[in-house]
């Protein structure tokens, strides 16, 4: 038997809700069976059927208390009919998982239908229902404390703060960016034209440029006009004008150009994992 419960919004006390049990499953054993997974890296893409994963998510700053306590649905309030606009996510335990659906304004529907009850058909007027996915958006291993997760957009509103392991650049940090020395910027272009992709990327190379000493980051500048000399001004520069190039240099301070040793082809890594 299946418990199928709900965390209501804006909530700090008896937040939590039981919606229903089941003898159907909410997720086969077969679907949320992680054979494979990687740690969870800005900039990873993930493979067919594999899964971000973070160690010791117990003990994160952005832990729920469903992680660090047992919780028993059976002294959970049942869910009214009120309180169904007011859903903040789903969750089940399955064995020794804990499986999370965020509920999204997309996922909650309300709307007239016609519903196919076997070989009758009803009309309503104003059906509710939540849409349950076919994997969850995330899935914790009580006993190995991991959590996995497919994407990190997808489990920001349920574990708060998450969202800094691969933070957007505010306006402000972007500005700052772009009149770093090393960049001479053209045709215009300026903070407000940047995208969200490349958002991402400059708080990745803020964080990476941080860490590198003097020596270190004319390296990474030398690498960069070996593989993009159409962006190199000097030893050290580079004029950037649109999104294109700005993803060039963000790529190479990165590290994603590479030669491959049979053929001497140069590629860039759209994804990183690191090995080892």
């Amino acid at each position: 038997m299946a418990n199928l419960c709900a965390k209501l919004k804006q909530r700090e006390k008896n937040k939590y809700r039981k919606i229903l049990s089941t003898g159907e499953p909410v997720y086969s054993n077969e679907d949320i069976q992680i054979t494979s997974s990687t740690p969870y890296a800005p900039g990873t893409a993930l493979e067919d059927g594999e899964w971000f994963s973070i160690p010791n998510a117990a003990n994160q700053g952005y832990k729920i208390d469903l992680l660090v306590a047992e919780h028993n649905p059976v002294d959970f309030d049942s869910l009214n009919k009120n309180d169904f606009g007011n859903i903040d996510f789903l969750f089940t335990e399955i064995n020794n998982l804990i499986c999370f659906q965020n509920v999204s304004r997309a996922k909650l529907v309300s709307k007239k239908c016609i519903l196919c009850l076997g070989q009758e058909f009803e009309y309503q007027t104003d059906r509710r229902e939540i849409i349950i996915n076919n994997l969850p958006d995330a899935i914790y291993n009580k006993d190995t404390n991991v959590l996995f997760f497919r994407r990190l957009e997808s489990i920001t509103s349920i574990f708060r703060g998450i969202d800094q392991l691969y933070k957007e650049a505010t306006e402000a940090e972007t500005t700052q960016f772009l009149s770093s020395e090393f960049i001479q910027l053209k045709e215009d272009y300026n903070a407000s034209r940047v995208k969200t992709a490349n958002r991402k990327r400059i708080a990745l190379a803020q964080s990476s440029l941080a860490n590198l000493d003097a020596d270190s980051r004319n390296n990474i500048f030398t690498y960069i006009g070996e593989y993009c000399p159409d962006l190199k001004v000097s030893d050290t520069s580079f004029e950037i004008g649109n999104e294109d190039e700005m993803k060039m240099l963000l790529y190479g301070i990165e590290q994603r150009f590479y030669t491959t040793i049979v053929g001497g082809e140069k590629r860039i890594a759209n994804s990183v994992v690191p090995f080892g």
